[in-house]
């Protein structure tokens, strides 16, 4: 099996006594003749973490991994097109279109959405706006971005509080559906649009891919879209 080694860095501190292995994730400790450390599973922001304990507090095996090699690991579109680096710094760029993208946090994502799933292949890093775009529907909901109104009328909607036009003002775009399944596929449609016109025709197809789309049973789907032809 390969090995790769480096000194644990974590929060911007190296620690030369624990070393972690890129290609298992393990965590060792010279402190007891290379001991392999075990993980803790604890509760962190309703999410379940692997977690090791080092000398200044808790760290997340993920993060570990992320800090440590972020140089090996997969990087989401716009960590590459904007180069930037894990952390809690704050930029401000003009996106190909003209906006204004505000990015605050850039951060390790577990690409299957698996929380204990520390393998390398399944991280990537992301800024937090990737991250939540690719999330799924909140808990309790069937769709993603789809609300009923006070009228009972289905509405698909996107608003980027970190996108910005010309006039300062956030992006937010809305349309109103029949059913929640029209409203599910709507969102998907308008995400697409969205994306492209906030990013471009470089950016804005790879921010699609990676982006949640809501899941429509095919003949719902198939009949919906034919139903929009006529």
């Amino acid at each position: 099996m390969k090995s790769l080694r480096r000194p644990v860095v974590y929060n911007g501190v190296t620690y030369p006594e624990y070393e972690m292995d890129f290609y298992t994730s393990d965590v060792y400790s010279a402190r007891f003749k290379d001991r392999i450390m075990k993980p803790a599973r604890e509760r962190a922001g309703g999410f379940s973490y692997l977690r090791f304990h080092l000398p200044n507090g808790q760290a997340s095996q993920h993060k570990i991994l992320a800090e440590t090699f972020p140089d090996l690991l997969s990087k989401s579109p716009l960590v590459s097109h904007y180069d930037l680096k894990i952390g809690r710094d704050r930029h401000e760029f003009k996106t190909p279109t003209g906006f204004t993208f505000l990015c605050s946090q850039v951060c390790p994502d577990h690409i299957d959405n698996n929380k204990r799933n520390n393998h390398h292949t399944n991280l990537m890093i992301v800024t937090q706006a990737e991250n939540i775009t690719k999330t799924g529907p909140r808990k309790g909901k069937e769709y993603k971005g789809t609300y009923k109104t006070k009228h009972s009328k289905l509405r698909a909607r996107l608003q980027w509080d970190n996108i910005l036009d010309k006039n300062g003002k956030r992006f937010l775009t809305c349309k109103t559906f029949k059913t929640k399944e029209e409203a599910a596929l709507g969102y998907n449609t308008v995400l697409e649009e969205s994306l492209l016109t906030i990013w471009g025709p470089d950016l804005g197809p790879k921010m699609y891919d990676l982006a949640y789309k809501n899941v429509i049973e095919t003949p719902v789907q198939q009949e919906l879209i034919l139903n929009w032809d006529i």
